[in-house]
C-alpha cells in the first residue's frame, strides 16, 4: 500500500513538472495601470461611479424621432425594413456598443464609430417574417454610454 502511494505521488509530480508554462497566450487584453485618482468608469466616460454623484449633464444622450414603429400588415415571408433616426442630444460623443434583439429574425445595423454631440445618425432594422404569423412585437435594445445605458425600440405589426 505504501509503495502504491509513493508511486502515485511520483507519477503526479512528474506530470505536473512536465507542463510548459513558459508560453504566454495573447488574449487580446491590455493591462492599464491607473493611479489612485482614476477609476475604470472614468476611462470609458460613464456617468455613474461609486465615488462621484450621478452626472447627467456631461454625458451622451440618445434622442429618438420615434421609438415605436408599426409596419402595418405584411405577407409572411417578406422582409420588413425600418430606419430609426437618432440624435446625440448630449455633450459627449455617443458610442453605441451593442444592439440586442429578441430573436435572430430581427437584425440591426448601426454606426460603430462615436457620434459627435449634436450629430444625427440612424439604426436600420430588418425583420424577416418567414415562419412568423399573427401579431408581432419585436424589442430592440440599444446599449450605449448613456444614462440609463439602455434605450428600447419597438417594431410591431401583423404578419398574414
Amino acid at each position: 500500500m505504501t509503495k502504491f502511494i509513493f508511486n502515485s505521488f511520483i507519477f503526479t509530480f512528474i506530470l505536473l513538472s512536465c507542463s510548459d508554462n513558459s508560453e504566454k497566450k495573447n488574449n487580446g487584453l491590455e493591462e492599464v495601470r491607473l493611479d489612485s485618482k482614476t477609476s475604470n468608469a472614468d476611462i470609458v466616460r460613464m456617468p455613474v461611479t461609486a465615488d462621484t454623484p450621478l452626472d447627467t449633464n456631461n454625458i451622451a444622450k440618445i434622442t429618438m424621432e420615434e421609438t415605436d414603429f408599426n409596419f402595418g400588415s405584411v405577407t409572411e415571408g417578406s422582409v420588413v425594413k425600418h430606419t430609426y433616426k437618432l440624435k446625440n442630444g448630449g455633450t459627449q460623443p455617443l458610442l453605441i456598443t451593442d444592439i440586442r434583439t429578441t430573436c435572430g429574425c430581427t437584425v440591426p445595423t448601426w454606426n460603430k464609430n462615436p457620434i459627435a454631440a449634436g450629430a444625427s445618425d440612424q439604426v436600420e432594422v430588418k425583420f424577416d417574417t418567414k415562419g412568423k404569423e399573427n401579431e408581432q412585437v419585436k424589442k430592440i435594445t440599444i446599449i450605449a454610454n448613456t444614462f440609463p445605458a439602455e434605450t428600447e425600440l419597438i417594431l410591431r405589426g401583423m404578419v398574414n
